[in-house]
């Protein structure tokens, strides 16, 4: 979590349309991905990042 808080921070300064863009394109992502366990990490990591405060 360490190496992320940075990210975060740097993640929160973007404009709500721009956070939501984002966790968009991660979530299309998501969908396409085969294997269970990152499939699960990729659908986590908008929420992770702060983008959906």
């Amino acid at each position: 979590m360490q190496l992320l808080e940075p990210v975060i921070a740097l993640l929160q300064d973007l404009p709500e349309q721009d956070r939501r863009a984002l966790a968009e394109f991660i979530n299309q992502f998501a969908h396409q991905e085969t294997n269970p366990e990152r499939q699960l990490t990729a659908w986590e990591t908008p929420e992770t990042l702060g983008l959906l405060a």
